[in-house]
């Protein structure tokens, strides 16, 4: 006889409400955008509100924290966000990732645009602030252990300098940053030593595809946040951005599949990340499945290409934007953001190399394998990444599905 474990590896965060410890956030993917972006292409802010997102993150590179027309655009443009109830993060630099495999040794710069570090880079965090921004970010912070050009005592100085920004300008404002998972000593210094308010690291984008991998990635994400109890942090690239030159070393990622495969699973990862507790990211394309295609893309021409999109996925069942959509109203109608996660085994109708666990009342069955999984009688589906098998009254998960259950309907 099966005997059913369950292990809990995160407790809901119990003090006092703080809007930036769970939620989800749409982060615009160009890193160069400009002022006449802002004032036109990025200025399509009602379709990130109805995916049911609260924060919008940008990268206004091309904007001049000294010259009063771009800065007023930045502002407008922060306004007009706020008054849809969304919250506005600026970027102010960051390499752009991922920093894993054999693309971290390649040239990849920490400033584009009007850019700059050191005194700039602090000039460019205030007049961001002082325009209505909910925050800075720096984004992708290159390891120490990859390139002689990181200094983490001269990030510290930045970090403590935003710091006191935000008291002066936001005192709500957080600062956020990407880390590599690869190099688990500079998440902790940064989580310790710095407090990100949002430090995301790739732990999703090294998993391999088995329930085993997965559930030692989620487990030790949450494991190093809720020791400094930060709130945990989870994106997902898109397959089109991860390949062989990405892979750490073993050829035995996720992505390390075909091209209908990896979309697959990407779109399975996506639907198993926006039921876990903290805040998610999803980046600008991704809610509706974009590929290749948005490569070099400037924003005008990316938001035209997801309005093509979006004509083919609203109201449609199990489709990617619709997942997200509904998923996000599951997110918020049942607490999921900050909710206790236990990993389940031994579930007695589900076959082994399968991943379940509970997050709050939501039971998230994971469909590594190879073979379909048959559902208990009665079983409530209440969000799947791809439609179902049904046949003969029996409901079954396909291979590569991400599926979530009402828990007090399978037992």
């Amino acid at each position: 006889m099966t005997t059913t474990t369950t292990t809990l590896v995160h407790r809901p965060y119990n003090g006092p409400s703080q809007w930036w410890r769970e939620g989800l956030v749409y982060e615009v993917i160009s890193p160069e955008v400009t002022a006449d972006d802002l004032r036109g292409a990025l200025d399509d802010l009602a379709h990130v509100s109805s995916l049911g997102f609260q924060t919008l993150l940008v990268r206004p590179a091309w904007v001049d924290p000294d010259a009063e027309k771009d800065v007023e655009a930045l502002r407008a443009f922060i306004a007009r966000a706020h008054e849809r109830g969304l919250r506005v993060i600026t970027r102010v630099s960051g390499a752009l990732g991922p920093v894993t495999g054999r693309s971290a040794r390649e040239p990849n710069p920490v400033v584009m645009g009007r850019e700059s570090l050191g005194p700039g880079l602090l000039r460019r965090a205030e007049a961001f602030l002082e325009a209505g921004s909910d925050g800075v970010d720096l984004g992708t912070i290159v390891p120490p252990q990859v390139t002689g050009r990181t200094d983490l005592e001269r990030i510290s100085g930045y970090v403590s300098a935003i710091q006191a920004l935000l008291v002066e300008y936001a005192p709500e404002g957080i600062l956020g940053a990407d880390v590599s998972a690869g190099y688990p000593q500079n998440l902790r210094h940064h989580l310790q030593d710095d407090w990100f308010h949002h430090l995301r690291d790739d732990s999703f984008m090294l998993v391999r595809w088995d329930a085993g991998s997965i559930t030692r990635h989620i487990s030790r994400s949450l494991r190093e946040h809720d020791r400094f109890g930060a709130p945990p942090m989870w994106r997902v690239l898109p397959s089109y951005a991860l390949g062989p030159e990405t892979d750490p070393g073993d050829g035995r990622r996720w992505f390390a599949v075909e091209a209908h495969a990896r979309v697959r699973r990407a779109l399975a990862l996506q639907t198993l990340m926006l039921s876990l507790p903290g805040v998610v990211y999803v980046r600008q394309g991704d809610e509706v499945c974009l590929g290749e295609e948005v490569r070099g893309l400037r924003p005008t021409d990316l938001v035209r290409v997801i309005s093509q999109a979006l004509v083919g996925q609203t109201y449609q069942f199990c489709s990617p934007l619709e997942t997200i959509r509904y998923a996000a109203s599951l997110r918020r109608e049942r607490g999921l953001a900050n909710a206790p996660l236990a990993f389940v085994t031994g579930v007695g109708w589900c076959p082994p190399g399968v991943l379940t666990f509970l997050v709050r009342d939501v039971l998230v069955l994971v469909n590594t394998t190879q073979e379909a999984v048959v559902l208990p009688a009665g079983a409530k589906v209440l969000l799947s990444s791809h439609m179902l098998d049904r046949s003969d009254g029996i409901l079954r998960v396909p291979p590569t599905t991400t599926v979530w259950l009402r828990s007090s309907t399978v037992r």
